[in-house]
C-alpha cells in the first residue's frame, strides 16, 4: 500500500457495496473505487484514473458496465486535486481535471475511450 492511501476497495467481480479510497498523496485510484475523498494540502496532489469496461450478460444481449468514480475535495488547502488518466484519455476534452475548492465534487464516467465529467 502506498503512503497516504487507505482503502476498503473490493474486487469488481464481487463488488456489492461502496468502495471508498481516502487519498492525501499522489497516486493511482483503484479501478474498484466508487468514492474518493481527497486532501490536497498546500502542495496539491495528482490522482491517476484508469478507464475500465466490464462486459457482462449473454452473447446475444451484451451489457457493458463502465467505470464510474465520484470524488470530493475535503480540505481548503492552497493545492489542487488534479486528475489524469493513465493512458492519456481526456476529461471533457481536456488532459486533466482539477478540484480546487473545498467540497468541490465531480463524477467521472468512463465511456470506453475518454472520461465524461459532471461536477461543480
Amino acid at each position: 500500500m502506498q503512503s497516504g492511501i487507505s482503502t476498503n476497495a473490493v474486487d469488481a467481480s464481487t463488488h456489492f457495496g461502496a468502495a471508498i479510497q481516502i487519498l492525501s498523496a499522489s497516486g493511482p485510484v483503484l479501478p474498484s473505487t466508487d468514492f474518493i475523498k481527497a486532501h490536497a494540502g498546500t502542495a496539491g496532489i495528482v490522482l491517476t484514473l484508469t478507464g475500465h469496461s466490464f462486459p457482462t450478460g449473454s452473447p446475444t444481449s451484451p451489457l457493458v458496465l463502465f467505470q464510474v468514480h465520484q470524488a470530493v475535495r475535503i480540505d481548503a488547502g492552497a493545492g489542487a486535486v488534479t486528475f489524469i488518466d493513465s493512458s492519456g484519455a481526456l476529461f471533457n476534452g481536456a488532459s486533466t481535471y482539477d478540484l480546487v475548492n473545498q467540497y468541490q465534487w465531480a463524477t467521472f464516467i468512463w465511456d470506453g475511450s475518454n472520461w465524461t465529467v459532471i461536477g461543480n
